[in-house]
């Protein structure tokens, strides 16, 4: 399940974008697989790696992928098209928004960010 993305991070946006190849593959993880949504919520960093999407060494988590509680699966997949458009840098708050991923919280931050 690798998209063997890197990190480059375009200098037009406060926060870089995630790679479409990598919020491909996040978004398919986080809407079907439980032993990655469990990685994902343990430790979002070997969860990204996982998929193939590092960090640039140094970088922080970003807030977004750290949550109280996951969307569901269900939450994921409904939400699929407007979260890739949201994480792959359509909107400029790409990568900014804490919450992205949070249970219930989905629709709020995708809406917030168009």
């Amino acid at each position: 399940m690798h998209a063997d993305a890197t990190y480059d991070a375009p200098t037009t946006f406060s926060k870089p974008a995630v790679p479409a190849e990598a919020a491909v593959a996040l978004l398919r993880a986080l809407g079907s697989d439980d032993a990655f949504r469990d990685l994902f919520k343990s430790d979002p960093r070997k969860a990204l790696h996982e998929i193939g999407f590092e960090l640039p060494v140094g970088a922080t988590t970003p807030m977004c992928m750290m949550v109280g509680q996951l969307a569901t699966k269900e939450e994921v997949r409904n939400a699929y098209d407007a979260l890739y458009t949201h994480l792959t840098g359509a909107t400029r708050t790409a990568m900014t928004v804490v919450f992205t991923f949070e249970h219930g919280r989905i629709n709020d931050v995708v809406k917030t960010a168009a």
